[in-house]
């Protein structure tokens, strides 16, 4: 009995979930998202009498959704099992979302979202309907701060005009709020700064703001309307001809011909991108081969914004190429060089090619160069540890970054310092995270030239002045597996003979000439014309 009545309530929460929704569609009024298809106020009043039927006599239809949610609950309980041991099943999120979405679980799927959108971008499809979830359940001025929260959080995955449309037409409804004329404007200035030049999907963003000003009754919004309508008709966008016929139609005053000069040259601009789009319309996604085309147009022109928005809408079909964020990082590296624009693209690459380790990098050194915190490169550094790189040689090349930015933090004209400590226990911690870990995991450190003991001997001895401890590291070098090479004890040699002094250098040469069995010859050859040069007949 016990266990029909939680059941029975389960069912009734989900019934209640769908009644609020629809009574708050009605008090938002219309312009909004509608309801599901086919659900009415009177579907909503006859689940509330099929739920309370159902409570007093059972049939056969209770007995049916007593199953299907039995197993959706086991479903939910084994995705929720595998999260715990994989959170990056990217499936597994959209899966669980799913089912908590169908059984009404609302504090839970609000959840599930939070987190995976913490550990990956969300598609506008995701996006879209977690906004149109919270919306209908916005009640009040704390509710619509939280679902403008989740806006901006939307709006920073992917480049997403549907968004920005929904954004724009939300903020509208808070226009009674302190503020929310402003709000309204400030949510439309961005939306045309991101996907105002989009050819085919900007125009309802300018639509949308033109006919939101034009709403307002004031004098003083004419003008407003005549400079959207300006700025717009100097833009390359499809149906341009539309929009200039309804200018004309609106405006009481003939047309400037400043403007009608701007948008004779608008339309040239348009004839020249059309091959281009209709080469995306026409292809299947993802469309890379077009895009690159695309791209390689827009770079030769030269536009910064208008190829920061073809590389935008590239990405959102091409998301997982990890090729294309490189090259539309470098493009913002040194071109841009704007630092939010900059670590934001940093950002969204490698949470969207979390193995690539060169994005990685690149964002590391993107913070270095953009003056962050050194606490927040660290974190950042952490993250790609536990990225997952597919080979050894990731984790030597991400170490290798982190390392040569702690080396550059430290001041050698000191002879100790924090910084000089922080960068010894980073080469420390490397050695053994690459023995420990990277060997455990790829039967390899994939450092086999021992690189990054290397680099910890040449800034010992060169930026410290501390041989004993370069010759101990070298010493390590050599018996794993390395004293077999020429190169590595020439290698050897070319710092004792930098920072050293002879009687190391003979003796190295010596232990080479013993050891080397790849090019014996040429380290005999160094040793000679070291003794030509150096020493005594008995030497030579």
């Amino acid at each position: 009995g016990e266990e029909d009545d939680v059941k029975t309530a389960r069912m009734r929460r989900k019934v209640l979930s769908r009644a609020v929704a629809t009574a708050t569609y009605k008090a938002v009024g219309p312009g909004w998202d509608q309801p599901e298809e086919g659900v009415s106020e009177s579907d909503g009043d006859e689940e509330y009498a099929m739920a309370s039927s159902a409570e007093s006599s059972p049939g056969e239809y209770e007995w049916e959704y007593d199953e299907e949610e039995e197993k959706n609950q086991l479903e939910i309980e084994r995705l929720e099992e595998q999260l715990s041991i994989n959170v990056y099943d990217y499936n597994c999120h959209v899966d669980l979302i799913r089912l908590l979405r169908l059984e009404g679980e609302l504090t839970k799927v609000r959840m599930a979202r939070q987190k995976m959108s913490e550990i990956f971008p969300l598609t506008e499809e995701l996006w879209l309907e977690w906004l149109h979830d919270e919306i209908s359940m916005a009640l009040d001025g704390l509710d619509r701060e939280h679902v403008y929260d989740l806006f901006e959080k939307a709006v920073k995955d992917y480049i997403c005009p549907n968004i920005w449309l929904e954004y724009g037409q939300y903020s509208v409804g808070g226009i009674g709020q302190k503020g929310g004329l402003e709000k309204v404007r400030s949510v439309f200035e961005r939306a045309l700064s991101s996907v105002g030049l989009h050819m085919t999907k900007g125009l309802a963003i300018w639509e949308a703001y033109r006919e939101f000003e034009s709403a307002i009754v004031e004098a003083a919004r004419l003008e407003k309307v005549h400079s959207l309508f300006r700025r717009q008709l100097a833009i390359p966008l499809y149906d341009m001809e539309a929009t200039f016929a309804e200018y004309e139609e609106w405006s009481e005053d003939p047309i400037p011909e400043s403007v009608i000069q701007n948008y004779n040259k608008a339309l040239q601009q348009l004839e020249r991108y059309k091959p281009y789009e209709e080469a995306l319309l026409q292809a299947e996604a993802p469309r890379l081969a077009e895009y690159q085309a695309y791209i390689d147009f827009e770079m030769k022109i030269g536009d910064p914004a208008r190829v920061q928005l073809i590389f935008e809408r590239a990405l959102v079909e091409n998301c997982l190429v990890p090729d294309l964020w490189i090259r539309y990082s470098q493009f913002l590296d040194r071109q841009l060089k704007v630092k939010d624009l900059v670590l934001s693209v940093h950002n969204r690459a490698v949470r969207n090619c979390p193995w690539t380790v060169a994005l990685w990098s690149r964002y590391l050194l993107a913070m270095e160069r953009h003056g962050v915190d050194h606490q927040v490169i660290s974190v950042t550094f952490e993250k790609a540890l536990s990225a997952g790189f597919i080979q050894a040689t990731d984790y030597v090349e991400i170490w290798q970054a982190y390392l040569d930015y702690l080396r550059r933090r430290v001041d050698f004209k000191q002879d100790s310092s924090k910084e000089l400590e922080e960068l010894r226990s980073a080469f420390t911690r490397a050695l053994e995270y690459l023995k420990q870990e990277v060997e455990e995991r790829f039967n390899e450190s994939g450092d086999p030239s021992c690189m990054i003991m290397q680099n910890w001997a040449r800034i010992e001895a060169r930026l410290c002045n501390n041989m004993q401890k370069a010759r101990e590291l070298w010493d390590s070098i050599m018996t794993k597996g390395n004293a077999k090479y020429a190169n590595m004890w020439l290698e050897y040699y070319n710092l004792e003979r930098a920072h050293g002094d002879t009687q190391h250098c003979r003796k190295a040469l010596h232990r080479a000439v013993q050891c080397t069995s790849d090019y014996p010859e040429h380290v005999c050859e160094v040793l000679l014309t070291m003794e030509r040069t150096e020493g005594t007949l008995e030497d030579w």
